[in-house]
């Protein structure tokens, strides 16, 4: 009886640690699995680098959206350079905003947002295009995550050594740009060793025709998609915790 009970237990020993191995494993590669869904986007300074797809995914659910968005990336020693296209956009002609730092992001824009270093940032940069090449720089200041405030420090975009420019293709119901970013505007919220950035990149699209100039987009009138889905219940662009990785190689 007594053997019984000691090979009983060592029995049950060996299974409880092959349970504890299991489950580790199970962890490590659920861990895996979740750095996977960060995404990574390394550059070069020969060529461009294009993303590996051609649809932006909802910032709610974050399934891929229908409208393709083209982008590719490089660097040199002192500009980071962006070429995108917004495809699928036959409401390219019903954006008003013309003024720099105005309130462009109330209709159709490409922007990106960035920051300095492999960390998650409180504090980073807001970059819009919008089809007539008005642009918009910020400083933004985001520390009021329970309430989804956060401040902005524009830039002056005249003297911030970005380049810019815009061409709408109406008849094909889309819209190209060009942003050439000064690598020392970039160096925020401060200058780290290593050439990493935190980054996510967006796009707001109009559903439906407007007759108001003054239109400004709604969730049930616009699509609001990101690089990487900030997976929030509403949609909401300000979420440094999405940002994917920008490695310069």
């Amino acid at each position: 009886m007594k053997k019984i009970i000691v090979v009983s237990f060592i029995l049950l020993i060996i299974s409880c640690k092959e349970n504890s191995t299991n489950t580790t494993r199970d962890i490590g590669s659920t861990q895996k699995e979740k750095k996977k869904e960060l995404p990574v986007l390394k550059i070069n300074s020969k060529k461009f680098t294009e993303i590996e797809s051609l649809h932006f995914n909802h910032s709610v659910g974050g399934k891929p959206i229908e409208e393709e968005t083209r982008v590719s990336l490089k660097y040199d020693e002192g500009f980071l350079e962006i070429k995108f296209e917004c495809r699928n956009n036959p409401k390219v002609d019903q954006n008003y905003y013309t003024e720099d730092n105005s309130s462009m992001f109330n209709q159709e824009v490409f922007e990106l947002f960035i920051s300095k270093g492999k960390e998650v940032q409180e504090k980073y940069l807001e970059i819009q295009l919008n089809p007539n090449n008005a642009l918009f720089l910020g400083k933004i200041t985001n520390r009021f995550k329970p309430t989804r405030e956060y401040k902005i420090e524009y830039i002056e975009t005249n003297s911030s050594g970005v380049i810019h420019m815009v061409e709408k293709d109406s008849k094909n119901h889309l819209w190209k740009g060009y942003l050439k970013l000064p690598l020392k505007l970039l160096e925020f919220p401060e200058a780290t060793p290593d050439e990493t950035y935190r980054i996510n990149m967006f796009r707001i699209i109009s559903n439906i025709d407007q007759t108001d100039k003054n239109w400004s987009h709604a969730t049930e009138t616009s699509t609001f998609a990101c690089w990487n889905s900030t997976m929030t219940k509403t949609p909401q662009f300000h979420v440094p915790d999405a940002f994917g990785m920008l490695i310069l190689e």
